[in-house]
C-alpha cells in the first residue's frame, strides 16, 4: 500500500464554531442524563461493565483520554461509563468531518457530542463542563486486527494545549472489550488494495479519501454479521495529570511532548491492569457469551 498523502486541512467556519459552542451548552444535560441511564441499563444487560478508578475523578472540569477501539464503538461505553463514574455529564469531542452538513450537526451536537477544536474545547472548559476525547482519532479507531489496544497517537498534542492552557486535568480512561466486539473480513490496509476501493472510486469516493485515516476496516461481528458481539467491557480511570503550573501562559513544545508522553503511558498502564482483570474474569463468563464472543 502507498503511503497515505497528508488530509488536507478543511477551512473551519467561526460562526459553526460558535454555534457548536452555544448548541452545546444549550442543551438539557439533566434529558441527555436521563438517557445515558437508560443506555447504561443496556449496556449492563450486553456488556456488563466493570468500572475501576471511580475515585481518580476530580472535581471538575476534566480532560478524559481514551483509547479507540475499531469503529469507535467504545464512545457507546465510555460517555455513560463515566457519567455512571463521576456523576457528571461528559462531552465527547470528535472528528470535523462529522460537522459538515449543517442538520447531521445540529443532531451530534442536541445529543451532546462537539467538535475537535481549541475554541470549543475553551468555551466548555471555562463553563465548568468534562470533555472526552480520543487523541488517536480516525486513525486509532480504524486500525488493523493486529493493532488492538495498541494507543496510536502519532505526534498529536493538541489535546495537552487544550488542557493546559486552562490548568484542567487530563485523566486517562483505558477501555478494554470493544476492541473484540469485531474480528475483520479486511483491514483497513486491505481494503485500500482491494475490489471495495475500486467500487468505491467509482461511486465517488476520491483517492484521498481511499488512502486516509478515515477508511474504516470491513467489520466482522456476531455471527458474521455487523452486530457487535457481547465481549464483557473494562473501564479503568487513571490517576489525573495536573496542568495547573501552565494556566494562562504558552505552553513549550517539550512540555507538551513530556505532558502527552505521561498521558500515554498511564493510559497503557490502565489497559494493561484492564486486560489482566478480563483474564482473570475469563472463567466468570457464561457458556453462551463465551460462544458468541469466540
Amino acid at each position: 500500500m502507498s503511503k497515505s498523502p497528508k488530509s488536507k486541512v478543511q477551512s473551519i467556519d467561526p460562526d459553526v464554531v460558535q454555534e457548536i459552542i452555544e448548541g452545546s451548552l444549550g442543551i438539557d444535560e439533566d434529558a441527555q442524563s436521563a438517557n445515558l441511564q437508560k443506555l447504561y441499563r443496556v449496556l449492563k444487560l450486553l456488556a456488563s461493565p466493570t468500572i475501576v478508578g471511580a475515585e481518580n475523578i476530580p472535581a471538575g472540569p476534566v480532560l478524559y483520554v481514551g483509547n479507540h477501539s475499531t469503529m469507535a464503538a467504545d464512545v457507546v461505553v465510555a460517555i455513560p461509563a463515566l457519567q455512571q463514574a463521576s456523576g457528571r455529564f461528559v462531552r465527547g469531542m470528535s472528528d470535523e468531518i462529522m460537522y459538515r452538513n449543517p442538520g447531521l450537526r445540529k443532531f451530534i451536537v442536541g445529543n451532546g457530542a462537539v467538535m475537535g477544536h481549541q475554541e470549543i474545547g475553551s468555551a466548555l472548559f471555562e463553563a465548568g463542563k468534562d470533555i472526552l476525547l480520543f487523541p488517536g482519532g480516525a486513525y486509532e479507531a480504524n486500525k488493523n486486527l493486529d493493532q488492538r489496544y495498541a494507543i496510536m497517537w502519532k505526534k498529536r498534542t493538541g489535546f495537552v494545549r487544550m488542557a493546559a492552557k486552562h490548568g484542567v486535568p487530563i485523566v486517562p480512561v483505558g477501555i478494554v472489550g470493544p476492541d473484540e466486539w469485531f474480528g475483520r473480513y479486511m483491514d483497513r490496509d486491505e481494503v485500500a488494495d482491494s475490489w471495495l476501493a475500486t467500487l468505491l472510486k467509482r461511486a465517488g469516493a476520491s483517492d484521498e479519501f481511499i488512502n486516509s485515516d478515515q477508511l474504516p476496516p470491513i467489520p466482522k461481528g456476531l455471527l458474521g454479521t455487523w452486530l457487535p458481539k457481547p465481549q464483557r467491557v473494562y473501564i479503568s480511570i487513571g490517576k489525573p495529570i495536573k496542568t495547573a503550573a501552565y494556566k494562562g501562559k504558552t505552553i513549550s513544545t517539550a512540555a507538551q511532548n513530556k505532558l502527552r508522553d505521561v498521558a500515554r503511558e498511564r493510559l497503557q498502564q490502565c489497559i494493561g491492569d484492564m486486560l489482566l482483570l478480563r483474564t482473570q474474569d475469563r472463567e466468570s463468563r457464561g457458556i453462551l457469551r463465551r460462544f458468541l464472543t469466540f
